[in-house]
């Protein structure tokens, strides 16, 4: 973490605590849409039809918002550790660049690449047998 300026570093935990917040007011959202009481009758198969798709779409996007949310903590966490900004496959250092588009990010590029690579050559290896 030392490769971090302390302005980069607070930079980077701005934007990832305003992410935290925008993450947790979406699940108070969520939480209201699925503790709502349920439609009345919606009239024929294709109004049920098109209003439980929509339901599976916004359990879709809460869960995704709740993954997120995890890894947003996870990164305050590694900050507060002193291990943020270190990849977690080589300990090499991950720049502020990559940090800046990515906060979340746990590895460099290369070693990224690496797991895509040796997750792609699994998926092929799994469809030949």
């Amino acid at each position: 973490m030392d490769h971090l300026t302390k302005d980069q570093l607070a930079r980077l935990k701005q934007r990832l605590e305003d992410e935290r917040s925008t993450l947790l007011h979406r699940e108070l959202g969520h939480r209201a849409e699925t503790t709502a009481p349920p439609t009345p009758d919606v009239g024929d198969q294709q109004d049920l039809a098109a209003a439980e798709a929509a339901q599976v779409a916004q359990l879709s996007i809460a869960d995704h918002d709740r993954a997120r949310l995890r890894e947003v903590e996870d990164a305050l966490a590694r900050m507060q550790a002193r291990t943020y900004g270190i990849c977690e496959d080589t300990e090499e250092e991950i720049p502020f660049e990559r940090l800046w588009a990515q906060p979340t990010a746990r590895l460099t590029v290369e070693a990224q690449e690496i797991r895509e690579r040796e997750a792609r050559e699994r998926a092929e290896l799994r469809e030949a047998y």
